[in-house]
């Protein structure tokens, strides 16, 4: 049996990718509890380590996403753990829309992502 360099490669990053174990998926929601200590200070500490590429504009976004999710789970009869795949579906459009305009970006520093139409803030 002959092994190209193709198969040879493709051979070694199966490996490398079973020895590093599989790459966890940012838009996967885990099922965890939280008291509601430790749920304030989670939000405190996740907004003080923000990096300082967030500018004040996509602080306020980001800080009126996070309002209306909680004022969204305040309501009565709302179960966020029963939409959770419905969360889960949105936040992967997010990265991947996102994402992708970032990695373009950041490819190719001139590039200006222009916003979609529509996408008026």
């Amino acid at each position: 049996m002959k092994v190209t360099k193709l198969d040879l490669k493709r051979m070694i990053l199966e490996t490398l990718n079973e020895l590093n174990g599989p790459e966890e998926d940012p838009t996967k929601l885990t099922s965890r509890s939280m008291a509601a200590s430790q749920f304030a200070r989670s939000g405190m500490e996740t907004r003080k380590a923000a990096s300082a590429e967030l500018t004040a504009i996509e602080k306020g976004i980001v800080d009126q996403i996070d309002q209306f999710l909680l004022d969204l789970a305040e309501q009565p009869g709302v179960d966020l753990v029963t939409h959770k795949m419905l969360i889960q579906r949105v936040m992967k459009i997010l990265q991947d829309k996102l994402g992708a305009a970032a990695d373009s970006a950041g490819s190719n520093p001139d590039v200006q992502v222009e916003p979609q139409q529509g996408d008026q803030g």
